[in-house]
């Protein structure tokens, strides 16, 4: 096997090798991969970028780590390889999405910081819990609170885009624990801001926010939707 490179980021590049190898059948759903000792040998990197890359596996739902006895292979070739149509445009189609809400969504969580009654702001408290594990629900909410149909329409357009990825097999991002931790602290900043009535502090959270979104997706769709 061929050393990692400089270029891409390399633990970035060790997922793309590791997945490879599953998809090309060396590995198959329950086999034990090389220890990250070994995996530090063949890819010339060192166990810090290892660890990063079986992390990312792992949250992603490729392989599961068992303390003691190394990494387990928890899915078929075919459940990486997909359907290859709908796995090269739900990327484009999820993250031209999440451009559009970059560009609305800090607006909206300011015109209603700014505008919105108090009772209205307070109210989207109420969605900050997610349901069955859903956290669209919150934006929606700050959407809806605004009281124009076809933006809330709009809105909702957008959100089916980014729904139902042909990888199902994968644990998207917004699933991992990690990940949704990150994404419920800060729904939180957002709506304290709201809530508060503070217009330039709910803009900046929200655009925080929907620049994470969209880098860890881009991160999550150049290593295994490529």
């Amino acid at each position: 096997m061929e050393k990692i490179s400089a270029g891409k980021r390399l633990y970035e590049q060790v997922v793309e090798r590791v997945r490879g190898m599953i998809e090309e059948g060396m590995y198959q759903k329950g086999d034990l991969l090389p220890s990250e000792k070994e995996l530090t040998e063949m890819m010339g990197v060192s166990r810090i970028t290892v660890r990063e890359a079986m992390r990312l596996l792992s949250e992603a739902g490729v392989i599961r780590t068992v303390k003691g006895k190394g990494s387990f292979v928890l899915l078929d070739r075919e459940d990486l390889l997909g359907h290859s149509g709908e796995k090269a445009a739900y990327p484009k189609s999820f993250l031209e999405s999440t451009d559009i809400r970059l560009l609305l969504e800090p607006a909206a969580a300011r015109y209603l910081a700014t505008h919105g009654s108090e009772a209205a702001r307070r109210a989207i408290g109420d969605h900050l819990v997610p349901v069955e594990g859903v956290l669209e629900g919150f934006h929606l909410a700050i959407i809806r609170a605004i009281g124009n149909q076809i933006l809330t329409d709009f809105f909702e357009s957008l959100l089916k885009k980014e729904v139902s990825p042909p990888m199902m097999s994968l644990i998207p991002p917004f699933r991992q624990k990690s990940i949704t931790a990150k994404l419920q602290s800060q729904h939180e900043k957002i709506y304290e801001a709201i809530r508060d009535g503070d217009g330039e502090f709910a803009y900046f959270y929200m655009l925080e926010h929907q620049q994470f979104v969209k880098d860890t997706y881009q991160e999550f769709f150049g290593m295994f939707y490529q």
